[in-house]
């Protein structure tokens, strides 16, 4: 058996998002599409040692994270004394909207049932997932997909178009918790019966179901944002959009190459983290 293992963990933006309303534990309920991303971390997983370590090029991610919560959990599940050691190339901004410490946590999750021989379900793995975070049972698929609840309630769409993005992240972060904390519930749908329809063949990233909610209470509070779309749709974006909770931007270009032309000169600018990468299926 395996004693390391090497995983890709994909960053995610969200091509819509809609909040429909506030649940009794305090957790919003969501309806998104979600898609993973060719830009991502590396999570390097090595079992022994005394119980779990993770070191990472970002000192600041060194201490108690989510790898760790997700090393806990599984050790727990499998009844084992927690023995493994982490090392995470981080790549993803942090506190980006990008899902970035929700797919190390995935990772780490999938690298040690694969390296044990594969002891917990892929039901059991999405309990503990979810248990972490609403978008970490997302990322155990790798394909794009319509999410809802938290989150947690996963419908893939392996279909859906890969599309090419440039991502534009203003180098500061966003707390997910001050957004939603912001954000006016009287935009919500209290019939809580909103959906995502599935728009047919190849979709026009320009069509309108391409919305996030929380970006205007992003926007009212961060102008930089409105700039950063103002300059993707000059840069040829046919859609422009912010995923998650904020800050990072990103546009939808026709092609690879429009993209990564698109960054190239936006990241001349010098003013923000630009990035050019393209929607993947594990």
């Amino acid at each position: 058996m395996a004693k390391a293992l090497t995983i890709f963990a994909p960053a995610k933006v969200n091509l819509c998002l809609h909040v429909l309303g506030r649940r009794p534990d305090g957790y919003h309920e969501l309806a998104t599409l979600m898609q993973p991303l060719s830009l991502g971390d590396y999570l390097k997983v090595r079992l022994g040692g005394e119980g779990l370590s993770l070191s990472c090029n970002d000192p600041a991610l060194c201490g108690d994270n989510l790898v760790l919560a997700a090393a806990r959990a599984f050790f727990q599940a499998v009844e084992l004394e927690p023995s493994a050691e982490f090392a995470l190339q981080k790549n993803i901004p942090v506190a980006a909207g990008l899902g970035g410490g929700s797919s190390d946590a995935a990772a780490a999750l999938l690298a040690l049932n694969a390296l044990h021989g594969s002891p917990l379900t892929p039901e059991r793995l999405w309990q503990l997932a979810r248990n972490l975070g609403a978008d970490v049972p997302f990322f155990l698929g790798g394909v794009t997909a319509l999410c809802s609840g938290i989150g947690d309630v996963v419908e893939p769409w392996p279909d859906f178009p890969l599309w090419d993005y440039v991502l534009v992240n203003p180098r500061f972060g966003l707390s997910t918790a001050r957004i939603y904390q912001e954000f006016d519930l009287q935009w919500t749908n209290g019939s809580g019966i909103t959906k995502i329809s599935r728009p047919p063949g190849n979709p026009d990233p320009g069509l309108a179901f391409m919305v996030n909610d929380l970006e205007r209470v992003a926007l009212r509070d961060e102008s930089v944002l409105g700039d950063i779309k103002e300059a993707l749709a000059g840069s040829g974006a046919s859609g422009c959009l912010m995923s998650g909770s904020g800050p990072t931007v990103f546009g939808v270009f026709a092609g690879p190459a429009q993209a990564k032309e698109a960054a190239r000169r936006l990241r001349q600018e010098g003013r923000w983290w630009v990035r050019a990468c393209r929607g993947v299926t594990a």
